[in-house]
């Protein structure tokens, strides 16, 4: 076997013990933010529908829609573990125009390179980055981080805030969620399994089917993390059950696997 196999197949062993967003395959991408426009199919009404006004945040009866941007992660060996800063940075896009680079990001939440950061560092470290906004109108933080262990917890959470009426009224749009996952059934990871955090920011439960119902989340990590898809994603509202329970049962030792 060759030395450059033989280097190979160490550093995919090495991998595999890595509890964050790291995969083996590498490969080029573009970096910088990418500004989102999402539209949900509206739906048409029978010739005897009354119209209903929408709110803002509301995209019609069981859809809901916050404008987020895209971050994309270094393509490095040093960020492979960074998706809860990028996350992080994809969530606060929501609430500020300019948003803390990754390394801040990563600081706050007192990210190491190695292991990726827990539940509960990330909620602080958003937190702390809106409270100057948040605390005034509020008078306390906005984002908890919670152990949920239902599907319909998971559904009643992004639902009530990605169209928030409060804030939207207060602050002029709703609250994207962050979950944790694992990375081995969710689209673009080629069965690659990782622990995972991604930013929700729409939703489609207008079917009331899990198979048949979506969210929609933004994908940060680079390719040589394990990430080879789109920046957005949807997936349906079973397929993120799935790789939540995933993550609740394989990765114990992080409880908080919702922000919101």
């Amino acid at each position: 076997m060759s030395q450059g196999v033989i280097k190979i197949a160490l550093a995919m062993a090495f991998a595999a013990l890595l509890p964050s967003c790291f995969g083996a395959q590498v490969n080029t991408r573009p970096i910088g933010p990418v500004a989102l426009a999402y539209n949900f199919p509206k739906p048409t009404p029978a010739p005897t529908d009354t119209p209903q006004p929408l709110t803002v945040g509301q995209v019609a009866a069981g859809q809901g829609v916050v404008e987020v941007r895209g971050f994309h992660e270094p393509p490095d060996w040093a960020h492979r573990n960074y998706c809860g800063a990028g996350a992080t940075q994809v969530l606060l896009s929501a609430w500020m125009t300019d948003v803390p680079d990754i390394e801040t990001v990563a600081k706050a939440s007192k990210l190491n390179s190695n292991r990726g950061e827990t539940g509960a560092d990330a909620t602080n470290a958003i937190d702390a980055f809106l409270n100057p906004v948040v605390m005034p109108a509020l008078g306390q933080p906005r984002y908890k981080a919670e152990h949920v262990v239902t599907l319909d917890e998971v559904k009643a959470r992004i639902q009530h805030d990605i169209v928030d009426q409060q804030a939207i009224m207060t602050f002029g749009h709703g609250v994207p969620v962050m979950v944790q996952t694992m990375t081995k059934t969710m689209p673009g990871w080629n069965r690659w399994n990782a622990t995972h955090m991604i930013t929700i920011f729409a939703y489609d439960f207008s079917h009331e089917d899990p198979a048949l119902d979506t969210v929609s989340y933004a994908e940060t990590p680079s390719p040589l993390a394990g990430y080879r898809g789109p920046d957005f994603q949807t997936i349906s509202v079973k397929a993120l059950w799935v790789a939540m329970q995933a993550y609740l049962r394989e990765y114990p030792q992080d409880p908080m696997n919702v922000i919101s």
